[in-house]
């Protein structure tokens, strides 16, 4: 499959003769740790619009986006039927992340792939992860991470808010439920990214995992 060969590490800092980084000589703006080859992975599937990656966890995933939430649900980039499915980027949204509000949705699986690790987020010492990075054809984002909570499958949070005022209740609201602490400042002006999984609770629960997107190189 194409996609083995479309997704690599960046290499590692470059030491110099005196023993200093290429970093500590010079300022390097701030980029992902790997890179994609979307050209090649649009060759296996169109529908391909993103990349999330969570160092040092399971989440090194491409991230789709289909006509409504219903097809990737239990299908993989080939269509054929799979349990796990494929992590999915909600319809509503733009696919270049520009809206203030991005949701993508995944499985929780009992293996840890997929989404499954998210509801570790419900501990504060897994908030050691706390940066993701979602990268997309024109451009490259750091995630960091601000809440993780349990809700409702028709909980707000599904609702792409229309005015400030919605924006800064969804905010409240994520914030007054996190079950970790980020002490991260949010703007208004701030790019929301939300990720969705099922979560067990009670019936129809979901766990949902926050961050705010900053461009990177």
């Amino acid at each position: 499959m194409l996609i083995d060969k479309a997704v690599e590490t960046a290499p590692q800092t470059q030491q110099t003769e005196n023993g200093q980084t290429e970093s500590a000589i010079k300022p390097v703006s701030e980029t992902a740790p790997i890179t994609v080859d979307f050209e090649r992975l649009q060759e296996e599937n169109k529908d391909i619009i993103a990349w999330l990656y969570c160092p040092d966890t399971e989440i090194n995933y491409p991230v789709v986006q289909s006509k409504d939430n219903e097809y990737y649900l239990r299908r993989l980039l080939d269509g054929t039927w799979n349990i796990a499915g494929t992590l999915f980027m909600d319809y509503r949204n733009a696919a270049d992340c520009s809206d203030l509000h991005t949701i993508i949705y995944g499985h929780n699986m009992k293996n840890n792939t997929m989404f499954g690790s998210l509801p570790k987020y419900s501990k504060q010492e897994y908030y050691e992860h706390s940066v993701l990075y979602l990268l997309t054809p024109k451009q490259n984002y750091k995630v960091k991470l601000i809440a993780g909570y349990v809700t409702p499958s028709d909980s707000k949070v599904y609702e792409f808010e229309k005015t400030k005022e919605e924006r800064s209740g969804l905010l409240k609201t994520a914030l007054d439920n996190s079950l970790f602490t980020s002490g991260t400042t949010v703007s208004d002006e701030d790019r929301l990214l939300t990720l969705s999984t099922c979560s067990y609770e009670y019936d129809n629960a979901r766990f949902v995992l926050m961050g705010i997107l900053k461009e990177i190189g």
